[in-house]
């Protein structure tokens, strides 16, 4: 049975979503939003990062996290945010690996009280990473703003990142988000790669996978662009389609009559 590993000499597959922090790739978008995460890491306070599905949030967090210092920052990270005012609460609650409470008021005091002794008595930042939060409700969304609070609304002691699709700036623009709004310290709305990136983007994971020579002429690389729209999670289900066509067509490279074909077959 054919195997694009063998076929085009790869070490692996190309585009792993398990890819190293060290071996990302930094395009510009990428860059932008490292500086912004940089700052967040030395102001505390909120982040709020936007884009659209696969243009690489997550990869971005995910080397964040990895920089992030283990004696200084507690990094919590968690995708759930279908959930209700009490249960969000509860669920930080148990990322910070609290005493469960029954009330309410409870789970919010000790939250604060965790946040504010890891950072004034141990030295570490809580930093807390809330992703898929474009799913978040407006109720759950007012409790994050009210455990930012601290100090009578004088100090940053920790850094809640809320990361989601693009819909959740239409979230913020609600009138009733406007106090939440006040408080983000900074924002980035991660853009897709331009048609020079693009190419480096391919050209970076077929190295990484181990290719010694390029697979895709410069029409595919146009037509891999016009196609995935520049966003990194599709450019690579783009190109790893283009591999398996090219293989099973006994090519051993890539052309743009291939990936328009691969465009009229998803159609």
């Amino acid at each position: 049975m054919k195997d694009i590993i063998a076929w085009f000499g790869l070490k692996r597959i190309p585009f792993d979503k398990n890819i190293k922090p060290k071996d990302i790739l930094d395009t510009d978008p990428f860059k932008e939003c490292t500086a912004r995460l940089d700052y967040i890491k030395r102001r505390g306070g909120i982040l709020l990062l936007t884009g659209d599905p696969g243009v690489g949030k997550t990869l971005a967090l995910r080397r964040y996290v990895d920089s992030l210092n283990e004696n200084l920052f507690k990094p919590c990270y968690t995708p759930l945010s279908t959930l209700s005012r009490a249960d969000l609460l509860c669920h930080i609650n148990r990322l910070l690996g609290l005493t469960p409470r029954l009330s309410k008021s409870a789970v919010y005091g000790q939250i604060q009280k965790a946040i504010i002794e890891s950072r004034e008595h141990q030295g570490k930042t809580i930093v807390l990473i809330i992703d898929e939060a474009h799913l978040l409700q407006t109720g759950p969304l007012e409790e994050l703003r009210l455990l930012t609070n601290f100090k009578m609304d004088s100090y940053d002691p920790f850094i809640l990142i809320l990361s989601g699709q693009s819909d959740l700036n239409r979230v913020m623009e609600f009138a009733v988000m406007e106090p939440f709004n006040q408080r983000i310290a900074m924002r980035y709305h991660v853009p897709p790669l331009s048609p020079e990136e693009t190419q480096n983007y391919i050209n970076h994971h077929l190295s990484l996978a181990g290719a010694n020579e390029p697979i895709l002429d410069q029409k595919a690389m146009d037509a891999v662009f016009e196609l995935s729209f520049g966003i990194p999670r599709k450019i690579g289900a783009v190109t790893e389609q283009s591999l398996t066509y090219a293989m099973f067509d006994d090519k051993r490279t890539v052309t743009a009559d291939m990936i328009i074909r691969i465009k009229r077959l998803q159609n």
